[in-house]
Order: C-alpha cells, then sequence, then structure tokens
C-alpha cells in the first residue's frame, strides 16, 4: 500500500472512531438527561406525599384536640352537677330529701278524716322511713282532695277536709314517736291535682296525702 492510502485509511478510521465516541457521549448524555428528570419527578411526588402526610397529622391533631377539649368540658359538667336524686322503694326522690303519697282511700273513709284501723300499718312503714333514712329531715303532710264539691260529709269544704285528713296523718306521726317539732300539717283540697279530674280513676289518684321528709330549705317541688 502507498502512503498516500495508508494515511487515508487512517484518516478514516479516526474520524470513524471519533464519530462513534461523539454518539455514545450522546446518549450517555440522554439517558443521565432522562435519569434526572425521572428522580426528580419521584423526588417531587415525595415531596407531595409528605406535604399531604404533614397537613393529615395537623388535620387529626386538630381532632384531636378539639376531642380532648369536648371531654374536659364534659367531665367539668359532670363535676359540677349535683349527685343523682335517691329514694327507698315506694318514695319519690325530691330536691332535698323524699316524698311518698298515699291514696286516700288507703287512710280514710270517704268524706272522713278519721284514720282507718288498717291504715296503721302503712303509717308504721312511713315511720320506720322517717326515723330512719330521713331522721334529719323536716316532714311537711300534704292533704288533697278531688274536685267534687262537699255536699254531705258535714265539712266546710275541700280544704278544711284535706286539712283535717293531713292533720290526722301529722297527730298518728307524733304518736309513733316523730318529733313534733318536725311536722307541720296543709290542705291543699282540690287545688293541687296530680292530673285532671276528668275520670274516676283520676279522682282517685287526685285524693291523696303526701308526706315529704326534706330540708327546711328545699321546696316541695309544686308545679306551677
Amino acid at each position: 500500500m502507498t502512503k498516500r492510502a495508508t494515511l487515508l485509511a487512517t484518516l478514516i478510521a479516526t474520524t470513524v472512531v471519533t464519530t462513534g465516541c461523539a454518539t455514545n457521549k450522546k446518549s450517555e448524555m440522554t439517558m443521565l438527561q432522562e435519569r434526572n428528570l425521572e428522580l426528580t419527578t419521584r423526588l417531587n411526588r415525595s415531596y407531595a406525599d409528605l406535604e399531604s402526610a404533614m397537613r393529615e397529622r395537623d388535620n387529626f391533631n386538630n381532632r384531636l384536640s378539639s376531642a380532648m377539649q369536648e371531654v374536659n368540658s364534659l367531665q367539668s359538667q359532670l363535676a359540677n352537677q349535683p349527685a343523682p336524686l335517691t329514694a327507698p322503694a315506694g318514695w319519690t326522690a325530691v330536691p332535698g330529701g323524699a316524698m311518698i303519697a298515699i291514696e286516700s282511700g288507703v287512710l280514710f273513709a270517704p268524706g272522713k278524716a278519721v284514720l282507718r284501723p288498717e291504715a296503721l300499718k302503712t303509717l308504721d312503714a312511713v315511720v320506720s322511713t322517717l326515723q330512719g333514712e330521713y331522721g334529719d329531715k323536716d316532714i311537711l303532710v300534704f292533704g288533697h282532695t278531688d274536685d267534687t264539691p262537699i255536699k254531705k260529709s258535714g265539712w266546710n269544704d275541700n280544704w278544711q277536709l284535706s286539712s283535717e285528713r293531713a292533720l290526722a296523718v301529722v297527730r298518728s306521726l307524733a304518736k309513733r314517736g316523730v318529733s313534733a317539732g318536725r311536722l307541720a300539717a296543709c290542705g291543699a283540697g282540690e287545688h293541687r291535682p296530680k292530673i285532671s279530674n276528668s275520670s274516676e280513676p283520676n279522682r282517685t289518684t287526685n285524693r291523696r296525702v303526701e308526706i315529704f321528709a326534706i330540708t327546711s330549705q328545699a321546696s316541695t317541688g309544686r308545679t306551677p
């Protein structure tokens, strides 16, 4: 081969190698750019996920804080509530003590203010409670009637009948050992019915004697 031919062959080979290297470098650069773009995209997605998680955490903390405030508020309200009212069987709890209502028919004959003999056992049980659970309470006895006008029994009106019945109960309680200083009697007549006097069963319910065992400052819970 002549010198000229050899030089030409060398030049062609060098050109091919240089071109190949340039192509390889360009391909590698493209791969690096694509890899960089992929990593950047993944990094941005991770940042977005992190921000979302942080917002969710903040929302959860806010809800938790709100729930804790509500719990604390309810606990405070509960702590400030008075203890539940309780009473022995047959009695009804009222502010400051308790009350028992006894149908007048259990204690008295119709139109009468003298206790039936069988009423004494009922009052014995009442006295046991008054001297036991409520030994430190005042005792208020209220007589009540229905709205039937007095016609034949000789009383002036239902006020008088209800008052005499309350007095009969008070005197019986005193005879059974209840201190007179704790006792008071009151007649309400037909003016404080429990329910409407629209039927005989209702009138029977309204004819009653109520015995309150309460502190001197307490209310008898009358409904206006």
